[in-house]
């Protein structure tokens, strides 16, 4: 008996840490998003956009070129997370105090570039998700 408890107890903490685990966002992220740093938030497209509208920031794509060419957020600037490195200092983001939103396709990846951003001295970097729950449209260069 107290082996069942034990086993809903577990079950139960499990699937509530699941659902604790959901982003704001649709489609979830092809993984979870785990990476916590007081320079570092996520930020649901909504809120990205209006940061865009309203605050001095610079959105990067890193996603490859060729994903970038197929559509991404008007005036975004591709920086390939391939080319990232750490002690990396953005030609398109030189003052490390400017906000940067950094987006991929589903978040996984601006998570990744977010964190070499922030190890690399960046103090304000958004992770906006990607262009997959980007519901503003896409343009095309």
């Amino acid at each position: 008996m107290k082996m069942n408890v034990l086993a809903a107890l577990c079950a139960g903490m499990l699937a509530f840490g699941a659902a604790q685990a959901q982003e704001p966002v649709n489609p979830q992220p092809a993984q979870p998003l785990t990476y916590v740093n007081p320079a570092y938030a996520k930020v649901t497209p909504e809120v990205g956009k209006k940061m865009m509208e309203e605050e001095k920031v610079v959105l990067i794509d890193v996603r490859e070129a060729d994903e970038y060419a197929e559509g991404h957020v008007k005036g975004a600037v591709n920086v390939p997370l391939s080319t990232l490195k750490p002690g990396v200092t953005l030609e398109a983001v030189p003052d490390k105090n400017q906000k940067v939103l950094v987006q991929c396709k589903s978040g996984v990846r601006a998570e990744k570039a977010s964190r070499i951003l922030v190890e690399s001295g960046y103090k304000h970097v958004y992770n906006m998700y990607g262009t997959s729950q980007w519901p503003f449209g896409l343009v095309k260069d």
